[in-house]
């Protein structure tokens, strides 16, 4: 057995000594039966699934589930990595912990990465590994709880920063560490926006997290007030609720943020807005002391779903949906007033798309352990094979 599998499978073992690491609260979370998701007013099918990639000044990181997808066992969630001066993207999935429940990826300024390992099979509590050499190695720990299902669960405001884990526990806990990711304790008490902060959006359950200018956290929301969207900044004065009121035709909407990252100082998010039956999504992006904006709309069919996200270096959203009769539909918003722009149907089988910091797009397509990547340039309409591996998988492992 490496080193790097030994120290990673000798971390689990330390869940029959967590209670020494932190609250009896926060056991209980990690123990207690899973819990419905929150009652919302946006569809179910309009949330952001695990498969997601996100571009930082030093490369690009790609989620991307293997093997056969259909059968959770034999579901081998894998990360990718492309340095910003490489031609192709290498595999550095950390080992020796069970991936088949999903992995939730986040990158801070410095480059350094911490992967997330979603729950699977009895398992109540979640593994972390970080990286500060671009996934070369990893350095094993865990949260002792369930993390929430979602691409941005985790956030680290770098390598000796603190982290914000978001958890199952009831409709949503936000857990705080200092920064050595081995002792947690729920954010500010409660470990979600209450008071007045949470009554001006109608809380229904929490989705993001992530580390605003100055290292802020901020966790993103579902509001069932109509037009707001629930994006809540912590200071020491407690919870401030810091999203935008949408107008015009959204204003009636309830909302959810599906995304919430920093692409440098400026803080973005995807926003799902829901009302009468009929469902759009919109980038938001707002600069340090700034403003909110927003992009147009884009209009999501009632029989669409996200296959797919990514976050660009400069804050695009990219987004994958279900469309019958083709590979899917995939649409960028680049920036603030901007529309969305219709890309190229990616490839048959592509389940994760990266947006490169030089504007190319990646298609991740997968048949099994087989992975082929396509590339598609800005203003093209045609993808190229451009890098194919096979990925070594221990089916029936599990």
């Amino acid at each position: 057995m490496s080193g790097r599998r030994g120290r990673l499978s000798a971390l689990v073992k330390t869940v029959v000594v967590v209670g020494q690491i932190t609250s009896a609260g926060v056991i209980a979370a990690a123990l207690a039966p899973r819990v419905a998701e929150a009652a919302t007013s946006v569809p179910p099918a309009v949330r952001a699934p695990l498969a997601a990639a996100l571009t930082t000044a030093s490369g690009s990181w790609a989620v991307v589930a293997m093997g056969q997808r259909g059968v959770p066992l034999n579901t081998f969630w894998q990360i990718f990595f492309r340095a910003s001066d490489a031609a192709s993207w290498t595999l550095v999935t950390p080992t020796g912990v069970a991936d088949n429940g999903g992995l939730t990826l986040t990158a801070a300024s410095d480059g350094s990465v911490t992967a997330g390992f979603e729950p699977s099979q009895l398992l109540r509590y979640s593994p972390l590994a970080r990286s500060d050499d671009e996934g070369s190695s990893w350095t094993p720990a865990l949260v002792p709880a369930s993390l929430v299902a979602g691409p941005d669960a985790v956030a680290v405001a770098g390598r000796s920063g603190p982290a914000l884990a978001l958890t199952r526990h009831g409709t949503g806990q936000v857990l705080a560490s200092s920064g050595s990711f081995l002792r947690w304790a729920p954010l500010s008490g409660s470990g979600s926006p209450t008071g007045a902060a949470a009554s001006g959006c109608e809380v229904e359950g929490l989705d993001a997290v992530a580390f605003g200018p100055s290292a802020t956290p901020m966790v993103g929301t579902g509001c069932g007030r109509p037009g707001q969207v629930g994006v809540f900044a912590r200071d020491g004065t407690g919870w401030r609720l810091i999203g935008p009121t949408l107008a015009g035709a959204l204003a009636g909407s309830s909302t959810r943020v599906l995304r919430l990252n920093a692409s440098g100082s400026t803080s973005t998010a995807l926003v799902a807005a829901a009302a009468a039956g009929h469902s759009d999504l919109l980038g938001l992006w707002r600069p340090p002391a700034g403003a909110w904006s927003d992009s147009p709309p884009l209009s999501v069919g009632p029989a669409q779903r996200i296959l797919a996200t990514a976050v660009g270096l400069n804050g695009e959203q990219l987004v994958l949906l279900s469309k019958p009769g083709t590979n899917g539909e995939l649409d960028m918003a680049s920036g603030p007033g901007l529309g969305w722009t219709a890309l190229a149907s990616p490839p048959d089988g592509t389940v994760t798309l990266a947006l490169l910091g030089d504007g190319n797009v990646d298609a991740f397509s997968v048949n099994g352990s087989r992975l082929r990547i396509y590339t598609v340039a800005p203003h093209q309409s045609t993808w190229a094979l451009s890098q194919s591996m096979n990925v070594p998988l221990a089916y029936g492992s599990s």
